[in-house]
């Protein structure tokens, strides 16, 4: 069985697996361009009102991952996000209720619908996460945004990932090709995916270096807003 993913651009993703779906830093509006001055170079984002998902899950307190741009178009009361203390605390001033907001900090897990989730170590800010689903029978690990660490493949490899969805951009906080390609090796991953750039002029990366750096049958290139079944090889 594979995961059907949809890349939503930089670290976002619609993960839908085991009758769950996930959203995960779903950055869909202009907000760093308007604030920060980065020129988006990514296709028009998609309506934020229009994702259905079982829960919204949040990595770090970063604009391109918890984007109130974004999340002015999600109706608050009606859905359940996850996050460490430092994103819950910026969602409960957006308005989220206390009632739909779960606590997911770094060894933390919780059950939705029939996958599992789990929140790991990332070296990016002081209580940022990656993420580990696990759902009929395959497991999916997203770094997240992180420096490299020997405590990323460390972390996740009780879980033993099938399927690795890795930063790749090399700067602002984040671990290079080469590094990527470190972790996905740690980990033995049947399928590897490369993101985290095509978002912005001034912080992307070139996915061929992964795939160079890494193992070219083993690799996956996703294109944005395309659902994609994300297909494991039996040994």
């Amino acid at each position: 069985m594979g995961m059907e993913l949809t890349w939503l651009g930089q670290g976002g993703f619609l993960i839908r697996c085991g009758g769950a779906a996930i959203c995960l830093d779903p950055y869909l509006s202009d907000s760093c361009e308007r604030s920060g001055g980065h020129t988006r170079i990514a296709p028009p984002p998609l309506d934020p009102g229009g994702i259905d998902a079982d829960v919204f899950v949040f990595t770090h307190d970063h604009m391109d991952h918890l984007d109130e741009g974004t999340l002015r178009k999600i109706d608050l009361c009606a859905h359940l996000f996850a996050a460490p203390a430092s994103c819950r605390e910026h969602l409960r001033r957006l308005g989220v209720p206390q009632e739909r907001l779960l606590r997911f900090d770094r060894g933390e897990s919780f059950g939705i619908v029939d996958a599992e989730l789990h929140a790991v170590f990332a070296d990016h800010t002081e209580d940022s996460i990656g993420l580990v689903v696990r759902a009929g029978g395959r497991t999916i690990y997203f770094t997240g945004d992180t420096l490299f660490s020997p405590r990323l493949a460390k972390e996740a490899a009780p879980f033993s990932p099938d399927i690795l969805v890795t930063c790749i951009n090399g700067r602002w906080g984040n671990m290079g090709a080469e590094e990527a390609a470190d972790v996905a090796r740690a980990l033995d991953v049947k399928v590897a995916i490369p993101t985290h750039y095509g978002m912005f002029a001034e912080n992307t990366a070139d996915p061929m270096d992964f795939v160079r750096a890494f193992d070219a049958a083993r690799c996956r290139l996703l294109q944005m807003y395309e659902p994609v079944e994300i297909e494991v090889r039996q040994n």
